[in-house]
This record gives structure tokens, sequence and C-alpha cells, in this order.
């Protein structure tokens, strides 16, 4: 798994600071300054949460008498910052192992807490769950300095996000995740319980310190965030679909986690478990039209319930977190929470701890069916609720997706490169008609691939399948081909394209279908690669040779 940027650089303590200052054009240590410049002497106890190096945390301890214990979920951080910064001084200074889920110090025994460039690396609901500890562990009228990367506002935004865009292509080439930016976090401040009361802006505000007060007067505990409730009706939701759609999921299309609702719920009404990808909330809240049921909606980082389940993203990490960021228990007496069948290959039931408040029903394995099971609430699932038929209509769907996912994600960029080397050949306009070809072969050949997939089932092995329709589409469109362009020489030269194409995009389809599970294709997949790497290079060798002489 990808390691985001900041868990890089966190790998080497001893050059930490100057890599982040570059990174930060020297802005982190205005943002130090800023903090120091704005602390009060009555700030007698501080807690830096996410303390890295344990620099801040030193000047901090060092220029006064103030209590200070720093924490860090990285042993490395820690065993560096105790060794660079001794903690003989008239104050105090502990540097702990510690995590913001489980701050190590009592309730309201803090006047500070500070955090810098911290929550960019927390999930949303991660972020909420800090706050809400921040805030018990604060004194009443206690403040919490959070810095960050934010999303500049006006004309500076496009600026802003050309260049991130621009980084995080660099990333991904270095197979290292960014870090995520702080979206919705300013929402989140007053329903939790803090104020803003100071606020320091860096580069067109892409960088800013927040200086929040503990509101104790509202409540003896600390609130919770309730996102908006999103539209599933109407033009801009279809057009959302149609979206999610077309785009090939390449862009993942994610809603904010957290509690919505249909009709009017109330206590006991049921509690519905479902991925935050915008597609899948519209379905389901489409076919909940006339039920009252609470939505709880999980961080999957906007991926559907079955690929999520099948990768890390819908799991017991991810339903435990959005139950406590959400509190969805005070919102009704019973204790169960109904999760999707798909999400079962994620979710592990004996490893959720004792104390968690819910226990786990598997509804039907499309949300069509919600209201059945809901209204009937079976013992057991009847076959229909619990078979995942992938009909036509469902293939032709999924197909849809997966063709526009192979056209942006694979073949882009050679069909690029392919239209600006035609259009500077002396006759291009006769080349260009390969273009059509080779799209057709594409869209063609993963048309057949949906519509006759069923034809594939005697067999789980998707190198099998994949062999299956590189044979048929052979045959298909390599008659086709001959019909049209009347040439056995072409034809001949570019069925290994053809057959290519169809064999790894029936292993790319598989993962649409359901027709595999992960263990399947992690135990096949080294086989298939070398076989795919294989069939790729005859493929654009024979497909050049066929250009050239054509």
């Amino acid at each position: 798994m990808a390691v985001t940027y900041m868990k890089r650089l966190e790998e080497e303590p001893d050059t930490y600071d100057e890599k982040f200052t570059n990174l930060t054009k020297g802005i982190n240590l205005e943002v130090f300054e800023w903090i120091l410049g704005n602390l009060d002497d009555d700030d007698s106890s501080i807690l830096e949460v996410g303390c890295g190096t344990g620099k801040l945390s030193a000047n901090i301890a060092h220029s006064s008498k103030r209590n200070v214990i720093a924490i860090d979920q990285n042993i490395e951080m820690i065993n560096h910052a105790m060794k660079e910064y001794p903690t003989e001084i008239e104050g105090t200074l502990l540097y702990q192992l510690g995590s913001f889920k489980d701050l190590p110090v009592n309730e309201n025994s803090q006047d500070m807490i500070i955090s810098t460039f911290m929550i960019s690396e927390l999930r949303p609901l991660e972020q909420q769950i800090f706050l809400r500890n921040a805030w018990q562990v604060l004194k009443p009228g206690g403040k919490l300095i959070i810095a960050a990367e934010f999303v500049p506002m006006s004309i500076w935004r496009l600026g802003f996000k050309i260049k991130r865009w621009r980084f995080k292509k660099k990333l991904r080439r270095l197979k290292i995740k960014s870090t995520k930016l702080v979206k919705y976090f300013l929402d989140y401040i007053e329903p939790i319980g803090f104020n803003i009361i100071k606020k320091r802006e860096w580069k067109h505000g892409s960088i800013q310190v927040l200086e929040l007060v503990k509101n104790h007067k509202i409540s003896s505990k600390p609130g919770y965030y309730k996102p908006l409730q999103k539209k599933y009706m109407g033009i801009s939701s279809q057009l959302r679909i149609y979206r999610c759609t077309l785009t090939g999921q390449v862009d993942r299309v994610p809603i904010q986690p957290g509690i919505y609702q249909s009709g009017n719920p109330n206590r006991s009404s049921p509690v519905l478990v479902t991925a935050n990808y915008d597609f899948t909330y519209i379905k389901l809240m489409r076919d909940l039209r006339r039920i009252d049921a609470w939505i709880l909606v999980l961080d999957t980082d906007g991926i559907n319930v079955w690929c999520a389940a099948r990768g890390d993203d819908f799991g017991n990490n991810q339903l435990i977190e959005a139950v406590e960021a959400t509190g969805i228990q005070n919102y009704v007496d019973h204790k169960t929470l109904i999760l999707p069948q798909l999400s079962a290959g994620g979710i592990s039931i004996p490893k959720l701890p004792k104390q968690f408040p819910f226990k786990i029903k598997y509804g039907p394995v499309w949300s069509k069916y919600l209201p059945n099971y809901i209204d009937e609430k079976p013992s057991k699932k009847p076959d229909y609720m619990k078979l995942a038929k992938f009909n036509l209509y469902h293939r032709i769907r999924a197909g849809t997706t997966h063709t526009t996912f192979l056209l942006r994600k694979i073949f882009i960029y050679p069909l690029l490169l392919a239209f600006i080397g035609l259009i500077s050949s002396l006759y291009w306009t006769n080349k260009l008609t390969w273009l059509v070809y080779f799209l057709s072969w594409i869209i063609i050949s993963n048309g057949i691939i949906a519509i006759l997939f069923p034809l594939s089932n005697f067999t789980r092995k998707f190198i099998l399948k994949g062999t299956f329709f590189g044979i048929l589409n052979l045959i298909l469109l390599g008659a086709i081909t001959m019909l049209f362009h009347q040439s056995i020489l072409f034809t001949i030269l570019n069925l290994p394209f053809i057959y290519w194409v169809s064999f790894f995009s029936t292993m790319s389809f598989s993962g649409y279908t359901m027709a595999t599970a992960p263990r399947e294709i992690q135990g096949e997949y080294p086989t298939f690669k070398k076989i795919d790497k294989i069939l790729m290079i005859i493929a654009i060798i024979c497909t050049i040779i066929g250009i050239l002489i054509y």
C-alpha cells in the first residue's frame, strides 16, 4: 500500500525539518513563530498532537515554565526528539508515543492543544474524532491551534489546483499518496463545540493557522457534525450518475461521510450502512423513497461497496470510525446495523471490539430489495435477496463504465501519440482511418465481452476467460475488419492487437462482475501479467507494421 508523502518524509527524522521547510518554502517556520507569539502566560499546560521532530514543543517549553506534553505515532520521531531536545528545563517537557484517537491526558486538564500540519493526514471522520477528543481534554475556555493546508479562495484557487495536480501526478509516478486538503474542516468546528477567535493566512490562504476556543457553555459534551442532506432526485443528481458511469470510475466521486436520512426516521427506524460513492448514495436513496431510515455513510474514499470491501476501504476500521465520529447510537434505541451483503468481504464481525455498540446484519445484495427486507424482517433471506445475479442490464452498464475506464486510463496517451505521429506524416489523411479501427476494436470487443460474459461461466479463472474472449473476438472482429478493409495482410497484422485487447479487457472486466474473488485474482495475476506483457509487445510490433504498410 502506498504511503503518503508526509509519511515518507517521516521515515528520515534527521532530514525531516529541512525537507518539510523546503516543501513549504519556509512558511512552516513562520507558523511556528506565530504560535510562539500568541501563547498567553495562562497557558501553563500544553499538549502538542503530532509533534514530529519535537522542535516546536521544545521551543515552547524552553522559553517558559510551561508543562508540555508532545505526542506522535512515529516512534522514530519521538526518539529523535528525545535525543535532539533535552528535557531538563524549569517546566516539564515530555515526549511520548500517542495518537489523536486516545489523548494521554485527563479530561478538562489542558490549557492549549497544538497541532501543525497533521490534520491533512487524517480522513474527514478522523478529523471530527480529533476535534471531539480535543474538546474533552481542554479546560473550559481552553484553546486549540490548528495549522494546515487549505484550498485558497477567489482567483488563487485555479493556480493552486493546477500546482497541486502537477505535484500529485509526480507522486503517483513514485507510488506515493498525497496528503488530503482540509476540505470540510471549517464546517465541523461550531457543531462540535469550538469558535474561531484568530486566524492567519499565508500564500493566499493555502496555508492557514486557526486558533479555536472551547465553547463549554452550550453543552457538557462535544457535539457531532452532520452533513447537509444531498439531493438524489432531479436533473442534477442524474447528471452525477452519468458522470460516475461515463468517466470509468477514474475520478472517485465521494460525498461527505456521516449520517443522512431517508424520509422522517425516528428512534426505532433502521440504520443502513453504505459507501460514500455518489452513485451508490443516489441509488440507495432512490430505492428507499418510501422508507424512513437512518443512513450511515462510511468514508470509503469515494469507492463503491463491492470494490471498497475487496480492498481496504470498507472494513472494520471504517465502520468503527463512522460510529465513533457520528454518534449514530444516540439516534436510535435499537442496536442493529444493516450492512450491504457485498460488504461482507471487508467486515469481520469476530474482530469488532467487544465495546462496539451494535450487532451486524447483512441486508440484500441489491438495494432495490431493501424495502421488502425492512418490512418482512426475514430470519433467513430468500434467494432473490442474496444471489448477486449479474443480468444483461448490469453487464451493459458495467461494460460502459469499463470501456470509458480503458479509454481514459490505458489508451488515452497511445491514441494521442498515434494521432500526433500520423498527422505529421505525408499521407496522414489516409492513415487516420486506422484510428477509427483502433477505437472500434476496443469498443466492440468490450461490448461483446459485456453482453456474452455468461458464456465464460465454464471457469472462474480469468486467464481462461480472457483466452476464450480473445479467440471469440479474434474471429468476429477479424471478419468485420476483413469485410470493411478488404486486405488480408492488414487484417492479419492487427489480429494480435484485437486478441490482446480482449484478453486484457476480460481480466479487468471480471472485477466489475463479481466473477472472481480477490484471492483468486492474486493467485493468477503474476502469470497473467507475464502473458499480457508478451501479447502486448507482439500487438504493438504488428500494429506499427500494419500502419506503416497501410
